[in-house]
């Protein structure tokens, strides 16, 4: 059930919103070093990929509070692609002209994801065939990066994600799909 709000606004008066837990997602795909933005192109993309509508901003009346955040990576990501990934990573959020959260990317765990374990003859290798998996944490929706004040992004204001991979970060051909969730509540208008 969603809850109602009602806020002002200086040119449109009262406006009446409701209140949905909805995270905002994106997605990257990542195959080398260098600054990756999220949010910024929408436009064509598939729900799987993204749910914003709007290049870099919610539109109006929209409002989100980010209370979490996470970043999963596709559960087919090799060991050395996540390696790179999490020990060459800075993430930034930034609404208008201010950066609220700096930190490395390997503070942002999936909470979600596969868990599959490596089997291993007696001699310790692996066995035929072999099952090799890698994760940034417990697949547990508890591990996420919660914030204790949440993140305000108004209507028609720019924001955006990114990721900085430093130079020397090497990923094979593949690279890896890296989707960025930020939890919270939304604020749309009632219909």
């Amino acid at each position: 059930m969603p809850v109602f709000r009602t806020v002002q606004d200086a040119q449109q008066g009262e406006i009446r919103l409701e209140a949905v837990h909805q995270p905002l997602y994106d997605s990257a795909a990542i195959t080398a070093a260098g600054d990756f933005t999220f949010f910024q192109q929408p436009a064509g993309r598939s729900e799987l990929l993204t749910n914003v509508k709007t290049a870099g901003q919610l539109s109006w009346p929209k409002r989100f509070s980010v209370k979490a955040i996470r970043a999963v990576p596709n559960f087919g990501t090799v060991l050395t692609d996540l390696l790179a990934l999490y020990q060459n990573s800075i993430f930034r959020l930034q609404v208008g002209e201010k950066n609220y959260l700096t930190l490395p990317l390997f503070m942002l765990t999936p909470g979600v994801g596969l868990e599959v374990q490596m089997i291993q003859d007696n001699a310790g290798t692996a066995a035929a065939p072999a099952t090799n998996y890698a994760n940034n944490g417990r697949p547990d929706h508890y591990n996420i990066y919660s914030l204790i004040h949440p993140i305000y992004i108004p209507p028609v204001q720019n924001f955006q994600a990114s990721i900085q991979i430093l130079s020397g970060a090497t990923f094979s051909s593949t690279g890896l799909e890296l989707w960025l969730f930020m939890e919270g509540e939304l604020l749309r208008e009632i219909q």
